[in-house]
Order: structure tokens, then C-alpha cells, then sequence
């Protein structure tokens, strides 16, 4: 059931959502990053990236669980980042190991960059949270890349990179100078 077209289709879309959640304020951040992750999930799944895939289901329940708790103001407890986590190690072992037997040196990088996110968006600080998403959005480009994926889903990652850097000098560098 691979094709390539709705995949490049759905991951245009998490693009456009991505790039905007950079310059939003922290509580619609997740928000727009959730929604930008049901995208990619989609992408991944016409591409038959099913780690990816199911990655990023978890972390679509992480970001949705997050972005409650910003909502009401409130930082997320830490046993729900190790809860995550946890859920985050046994997806990559039941899908890669497990159910497709097929487990890869460059699975890490992308597990490494989902864990990374799961405690990055428990961050309440914006200013914190874009400097830090750069670790984790370099190991999605690099995964992309050298997996082969879907070249939107790698577009993706690289424009929320951008769209991260661009938002750092717009308000941490030329905003510190005015």
C-alpha cells in the first residue's frame, strides 16, 4: 500500500504546521507541533515507516498529554516523561524487533531525537525550548536522510530546523540587541 504521493502530500502539510509552531506563543506550540505529527505519522505510514510511524503515535499522545497540562498552566510531572519514554523504548523493540525483525544502526538517531522531545516539551519555557529542540530536530534530518524517507518528511524536518533558527535570532538575538 505504499505511495509516495499522499506521503508527500501529508508531510507538505506537518511542514506548513511545524514552521508555525515556531512562532507562536508556548501554549499553542504543542498544539501546532501535534498537529504537525499526525501529518508525519500519516506520511510515514504511505511510506511503510512503520517505526517512524509508531514513534511518533506515541509521541502525538505525549504532545497532546503536554500541551494539557500548558494549557492550564501547569508543568507536566516527570513520570509522565518516563512513562513516555518507556513506551518510547518498547514501541522500538515490539516494531523493529519484534514484528518486522528489521532493526537498524540509524533507528537510533531517531529514537535518541524521541526521547529527546519527550522531555524538551515538558519545558515551560519557550526561549529554552527552541534552543533545545535543535538536538532533536538535527537526529530527525539525519534519520530522514539516511533512511531514505520520503523527501517532504526529510523537507520537513530541515524547514522546522530553519523555522527554529529563524525564530531563535528573530527572538533571542535581534530582540536581546534592541
Amino acid at each position: 500500500m505504499k505511495n509516495e504521493v499522499l506521503s508527500l502530500i501529508a508531510s507538505f502539510i506537518a511542514m506548513a504546521f511545524v514552521i508555525c509552531s515556531y512562532f507562536v506563543k508556548k501554549k499553542n506550540f504543542l498544539l501546532f507541533q501535534s498537529l504537525c505529527i499526525v501529518f508525519l505519522i500519516i506520511s510515514y505510514f504511505f511510506d511503510l515507516k512503520f517505526f517512524a510511524m509508531v514513534g511518533l503515535i506515541v509521541g502525538l499522545a505525549r504532545s497532546l498529554t503536554f500541551y494539557y497540562y500548558e494549557k492550564n498552566d501547569k508543568e507536566a510531572p516527570i513520570f509522565l516523561a518516563v512513562i513516555f519514554s518507556i513506551l518510547t523504548l518498547a514501541s522500538y523493540f515490539i516494531v523493529n524487533l519484534w514484528i518486522l525483525g528489521d532493526s537498524k544502526p540509524v533507528d537510533i538517531l531517531y529514537l535518541v531525537g524521541l526521547l529527546c522531545y519527550i522531555f524538551i516539551f515538558r519545558v515551560r519555557d519557550i526561549k529554552k525550548v527552541r534552543f533545545l529542540m535543535l538536538i532533536p530536530t538535527v537526529l530527525s534530518v539525519l534519520y530522514n536522510v539516511l533512511s531514505t524517507a520520503p523527501i517532504f518528511a526529510t523537507l520537513c524536518y530541515v524547514f522546522e530546523l530553519s523555522a527554529n533558527v529563524v525564530s531563535l535570532i528573530k527572538y533571542h538575538v535581534i530582540k536581546v540587541k534592541q
